[in-house]
């Protein structure tokens, strides 16, 4: 396979599954060092590689769960595993490039894929101070209202970026924006501060910051959007605009990564609509989806809990069905909607979703995580994406 022209080897090793691709860098040095070494497999893979989903609760659990699916919108088809925390409670602030920032008593980044963690001191946080009070705070309101407050990132288009990450805390004081930024080894306050003395509208609670080409990008209520670029620093202020057609319509912040536009998906009992961000100023509707789901049988509650341009998930409950809850996905490519999984989750708990996509890199400074004794609590995180075998498990959220 070495004398493959490079385009037909990627297009080959695209197709394997991680567990297969893990195996074949035991095969060949030329093979291992290309998966490993080389940032454009890892971006390329990634991109073929199967949608997958790691979430829990925003207000923190102590379970986190993986959900990997295909192509098909087709229930039988996804294996969900879970990972048992026992009393620790774990909070997913962020999600980027196969890395996750995770409190569990403690700050962390982890590479599942790799296994590899790196606990980070986070006392010189003015913002992570206010949201966990404490270790082990099982009740923490704040964590769920401001854990939004907080961006994890780093750019694979630069050959470095596989060295560093950031971490951005937003401050926000009436019009005035602040930003606590982290390498991981400190705390620092940007020399950058945005005042938007014509436009009085607060962040969006609960609403993630989404990160496109570098910059991470936080949703006000009025559409407007507060922007900051990891790698020089500098925030800007967009002033878009979004006018509620009505006050209950419920609204999603997210990335379409088949166009690569920031996105805003709208939705009420008859239709979900999405709109994508057109310069800096206007969000032009791309698109309209019949709510079926509304339409087809009373529920308790649903909204709109990830969109990447090609699926959009949908957390919903069925009036009458005990705590029973669920969840649905639309193919945006097929235009049909279809089951993703079954929970007793109740209407009160909100989800931190996030998309995850394996990547083999890691940081500098980072630790192997090998046995249960170093940390169980993180290694059953680890465990969610083994590539040496495959998990069957399925659960009943605790009410």
């Amino acid at each position: 396979m070495n004398s493959l022209p490079m385009p037909l080897l990627d297009k080959i090793l695209f197709r394997l599954d991680l567990k297969s691709l893990v195996m074949m860098q035991c095969t060949n040095r030329y093979i291992k060092s290309h998966i490993s070494d080389d940032p454009s497999f890892e971006i390329g893979y990634s991109s073929h590689a199967r949608l997958s989903y790691i979430y829990t609760f925003s207000k923190g659990a102590p379970f986190v769960f993986y959900q990997p699916f295909g192509s098909a919108c087709d229930s039988r088809s996804y294996v969900k595993t879970f990972a048992s925390l026992g009393q620790v409670h774990c909070y997913i602030l962020g999600s980027c490039c196969g890395h996750l920032l995770l409190y569990m008593s403690g700050l962390y980044v982890v590479n599942p894929l790799t296994k590899r963690v790196r606990l980070l001191d986070h006392s010189g946080s003015m913002l992570l101070a206010t949201i966990f009070n404490g270790p082990n705070n099982k009740a923490n309101n704040a964590a769920e209202d401001r854990s939004m407050c907080v961006g994890f990132a780093l750019d694979h288009s630069r050959a470095d970026a596989t060295k560093g990450f950031k971490i951005i805390c937003i401050l926000e004081i009436h019009t005035t924006y602040a930003f606590e930024v982290s390498d991981g080894t400190s705390w620092r306050f940007s020399e950058t501060i945005i005042t938007t003395t014509n436009s009085k509208s607060e962040l969006t609670k609960r609403m993630k910051p989404v990160y496109l080409e570098g910059t991470l990008h936080w949703l006000r209520n009025d559409g407007s959007i507060i922007a900051f670029n990891i790698e020089t620093e500098k925030a800007r202020f967009i002033p878009s605009v979004f006018h509620r057609p009505e006050p209950e319509m419920k609204l999603f912040f997210a990335l379409d990564v088949k166009i690569n536009r920031l996105t805003l998906i709208s939705g009420t009992k008859e239709t979900i609509s999405v709109y994508t961000l057109t310069g800096d100023t206007k969000w032009a509707l791309a698109r309209q989806i019949e709510n079926i789901l509304m339409t087809d049988s009373e529920f308790e509650y649903w909204n709109v809990v990830a969109y990447d341009g090609k699926y959009m998930v949908v957390k919903d409950k069925e009036k009458g069905r005990s705590t029973t809850g669920g969840a649905h996905v639309y193919n945006m490519e097929d235009n049909r909607w279809g089951a993703w999984w079954s929970t007793a989750c109740q209407a009160k708990y909100n989800l931190d979703l996030f998309r995850f996509t394996p990547f083999f890199s890691f940081f500098e400074h980072t630790e192997v995580l090998v046995e249960d004794s170093t940390n169980g609590d993180l290694a059953q995180i680890m465990r969610l994406i083994d590539t040496t075998k495959q998990k069957n498990k399925f659960f009943i959220c605790w009410a």
